[in-house]
């Protein structure tokens, strides 16, 4: 990714993951950052961890140009669109869909994920997907 070319504009992102109530971090989350083209397809934009505090790096992310958020009359959205899907083996996935990066701004994502049940191990769970941050027009998981 270029970031000094000056016909684009970019924006930072980072994801902060805890316990449910904000009680603990949860390290070693995946996280999987998914922009989303033109034509609604999703596109992998980066793959990060948490650390021992619940936090991933910062990452820098494509949006629309500055001046669509500076003129009311501009061409289109004044931010990009991104998902965001952050998972671990003791938790329920947490899936934020139409997350706004605007320019030169940093986005913090407060994630609080909520612990698989204990099971004696005869328990199935088939979807462990909760969707959160979703706009009337996702498609149903």
């Amino acid at each position: 990714m270029d970031t000094t070319n000056p016909e684009k504009s970019y924006g930072r992102f980072g994801v902060r993951a805890f316990t449910s109530n904000s009680a603990y971090p949860v390290k070693n989350a995946l996280v999987i950052v998914r922009a989303k083209k033109e034509n609604g397809a999703p596109a992998t934009a980066a793959v990060l961890e948490t650390d021992e505090s619940g936090k991933t790096p910062l990452i820098t992310l494509e949006t629309p140009p500055k001046s669509f958020s500076l003129s009311p009359n501009a061409d289109g959205l004044p931010y990009a669109l991104y998902d965001a899907e952050i998972s671990h083996p003791n938790f329920y996935t947490v899936i934020t869909r139409d997350i706004q990066i605007y320019p030169d701004t940093t986005s913090i994502l407060p994630v609080n994920m909520l612990p698989l049940p204990d099971t004696d191990g005869t328990e199935q769970y088939s979807d462990n997907n909760i969707i959160i941050n979703s706009s009337g027009n996702t498609p149903n998981l």
